[in-house]
């Protein structure tokens, strides 16, 4: 799967985009762990909090790290989880 920053193509496994989906399709609202697993791995599957840490990881590394000038575009919200918010295409 691709996607564009910043007129930069980015390579993504299927389920980093799942995740960069979900992400974008609930901009600026705060997504827990949990909600994540549930709506980006499969039911039957048996998937630990950290994988979304360890899957959270490799989209900031694709997404946000090589973009050293723009805003990150996914937040940790502490004690919460995750949210993107979008400052640029």
């Amino acid at each position: 799967f691709e996607v564009k920053r910043s007129q930069k193509i980015i390579e993504l496994s299927k389920k980093e985009f799942a995740l960069l989906e979900y992400l974008l399709r609930n901009k600026n609202m705060v997504l827990t762990k949990d909600k994540i697993i549930e709506h980006v791995w499969s039911y039957d599957s048996d998937v630990l909090p950290n994988t979304v840490e360890v899957y959270i990881g490799y989209l900031r590394n694709k997404i946000d790290k090589p973009f050293k000038n723009g805003q990150p575009l996914i937040k940790t919200v502490r004690g919460f989880g995750y949210k993107i918010s979008c400052e640029d295409n």
